[in-house]
């Protein structure tokens, strides 16, 4: 019976057995596997598959690759040898530039200068500084917020103002002005300590849907200049409807005081006055004396 796993078996003649195995079945003759699976103890089957993954190998090494430098590799298997490698190796190590150094080549081959580990270190200092000169600075009290779009060419500013203090609560560029932009932003404040009391904004429809969108009680509220033109638009609207209400009255008062002032009498007609005589005309026979004078008279 043919044996599926050898202990003889190694590399070597592996190897050897893909040689055979690549050329087409005319090339290494016909019966070569079932010779081969006879001297080695092996099946068919198992052969074929060697053939098959010996194909697949070299397909992918002699593949025509992407011109250019190779992207480099991001993810980091974690499996249990990589485990044990890490903890012997840390076992080792003490807090120096110098152990980073020989933790950073043995972990990822990953050889850094000593100066390289000493800058980057102070630059991280420098910025675990800032965020916590960040988290000290927290407002104490309620604030009344402020936001606005500031546009920057073409790329908006998320700006949002204490109004009283005028401190800068937030004030950095993104990409949009959506709803999801300022809901993100609405939400960062409360994580830096920053309660607010109410919020006033120019109306923008990304920073409604960024204020309803967070999950926050904070009333929303229009700012004073939108303010003063929604009341100056109540205000032509209610001028407009005295002027009309003026007008009425005055209509009303006239009409009041003809009903009520006396009737004047109306004298008898003229009698119709007489119409004009047409003027005389000269007949055939010459007659202009007869009828000449009655109309200069008429005249």
């Amino acid at each position: 019976m043919a044996q599926y796993q050898l202990a003889t078996l190694d590399l070597s003649t592996r190897l050897q057995l893909t040689l055979e195995m690549l050329p087409p079945r005319e090339t290494r003759g016909w019966g070569r596997v079932t010779a081969l699976a006879a001297e080695y103890q092996l099946s068919r089957i198992w052969l074929y598959a060697l053939r098959a993954r010996g194909r697949a190998a070299l397909l992918a090494v002699l593949a025509p690759q992407t011109p250019g430098p190779r992207p480099a590799v991001t993810t980091l298997p974690l499996d249990a040898a990589f485990i044990q490698r890490a903890l012997a190796i840390l076992a080792t190590q003490r807090g120096t530039v110098r152990g980073i150094q020989q933790g950073l080549d043995l972990l990822f081959q990953a050889p850094r200068s000593v100066g390289h580990i000493s800058q980057t270190l102070t630059a991280l200092g420098a910025q675990a500084a800032v965020h916590a000169l960040r988290a000290a600075l927290r407002v104490p009290v309620p604030v009344l917020a402020e936001a606005d779009e500031i546009l920057q060419g073409r790329q908006p500013c998320l700006t949002v103002v204490a109004g009283r203090s005028c401190l800068v609560l937030n004030l950095a560029p993104a990409a949009a002005r959506d709803s999801t932009t300022w809901g993100v932003t609405f939400l960062d404040l409360p994580a830096r300590g920053v309660q607010c009391q109410d919020l006033a904004s120019a109306g923008g429809a990304g920073i409604r849907a960024g204020a309803a969108a967070a999950p926050w009680a904070v009333p929303l509220r229009a700012d004073l200049c939108h303010l003063l033109h929604a009341a100056w638009r109540v205000g032509q609207r209610l001028e407009r409807q005295a002027y009309q209400a003026l007008h009425l009255a005055e209509r009303a008062r006239r009409a009041v005081a003809e009903a009520q002032a006396a009737q004047r009498r109306r004298g008898p007609k003229p009698p119709p006055r007489k119409p004009w005589p047409s003027p005389p005309t000269i007949c055939s026979s010459g007659c202009w004396a007869r009828y000449a004078r009655p109309w200069n008279r008429a005249a």
